[in-house]
């Protein structure tokens, strides 16, 4: 027998004393206190990485998120708000194609780069949304480099048609129209860079949720005519931009949707397939061209309302 064992079996309060050790150890590192981890920053290591074992966040992890949580804005303004003509946007201007526009989301992010503002609208006839903007510009310049998916977005081999304006070295605009499905109340794009706006979590769920409790139904396709339009800072750090997206739906008036052309003649090389769909790209691809110098003009504020046209403003999905 061990001096040990015979220890263990002999004295009792040291026995005790030796489990009550063992136990309250194990409650410090599961549960640690936190003023003992400000204290020893060893300490605080190894608890978090067996919380992170736990799947438990640590407090400073809990910290950062209710910090960024803080960071992020989303609201929800009056749907029965109708808005037309043209409206302030980021400081700028926003003109909206033709039709009753309805505000359905605002989110503002100020974690990674400055200011991002978010807006979307909605357009409908009898319930169906004929209309859909994702309007995006900064408030506060952003890294260059943070900007590369809006210029994927116009460089796509699945977009239907594209351009963009020759670059002088301080600013970059395109323009391009592309495919959007609908698929359970989903937007889905072969277009990957445009998948990733047209599917963020942080304000495209929350946006078709609400559309949906409001009874407005989207249509099984959806044409984007899309404008970016990007330059380099006036104070020399980082770039600003503004980009809005267009969705607009070829569904013809009527009581019941009827979208020209079969689910796979929307796409570039299925548009050939069906006359009515490529009639209907090539004049929503004509009026985006017409559209874009009201875009710029809403970007540097120099919109003339009194001048507006409202055969100018008439996209092919509104039917007024």
């Amino acid at each position: 027998m061990s001096a040990f064992t015979r220890l263990w079996r002999r004295a009792p309060l040291w026995r005790t004393t030796l489990i009550l050790t063992g136990v309250c150890s194990t409650f410090a590192l599961l549960f640690p206190a936190p003023w003992l981890e400000r204290s020893l920053p060893l300490y605080q290591r190894g608890t978090d990485k067996i919380g992170h074992m736990l799947g438990r966040e640590s407090a400073a992890q809990k910290a950062a998120d209710a910090d960024n949580q803080g960071r992020r804005m989303v609201s929800q303004p009056p749907m029965d708000a109708q808005l037309e003509g043209v409206i302030p946007f980021a400081g700028r201007q926003l003109p909206l194609p033709a039709g009753h526009w309805h505000p359905v989301l605002n989110y503002q992010d100020d974690v990674a780069h400055g200011e991002l503002l978010t807006s979307l609208y909605v357009r409908s006839e009898r319930g169906m949304v004929t209309g859909f903007i994702i309007a995006q510009a900064t408030t506060q310049s952003l890294p260059s480099s943070d900007t590369q998916m809006w210029q994927d977005m116009c460089h796509n081999t699945f977009n239907f048609t594209a351009g963009d304006l020759p670059q002088d070295g301080n600013r970059t605009e395109c323009w391009m129209t592309a495919p959007i499905k609908v698929v359970n109340n989903q937007f889905i794009t072969s277009n990957q860079a445009l998948q990733g706006l047209v599917s963020s979590p942080l304000f495209i769920p929350p946006a078709l949720q609400r559309l949906s409790m409001m009874g407005f139904a989207l249509p099984p396709v959806l044409v984007d005519a899309g404008w970016v339009h990007i330059e380099k800072s006036k104070s020399g750090n980082g770039v600003d931009f503004a980009s809005v997206h267009i969705f607009v739906s070829p569904a013809q008036a009527g009581e019941h949707v009827t979208i020209p052309g079969a689910p796979e003649d929307w796409s570039k090389p299925g548009m050939n397939n069906s006359p009515d769909v490529a009639d209907f790209v090539q004049r929503t691809s004509s009026w985006l061209q017409h559209w874009t110098p009201e875009l710029r003009k809403g970007y540097t504020g120099t919109l003339d309302t009194t001048a507006w046209s409202a055969i100018l403003a008439a996209d092919p999905g509104f039917h007024g």
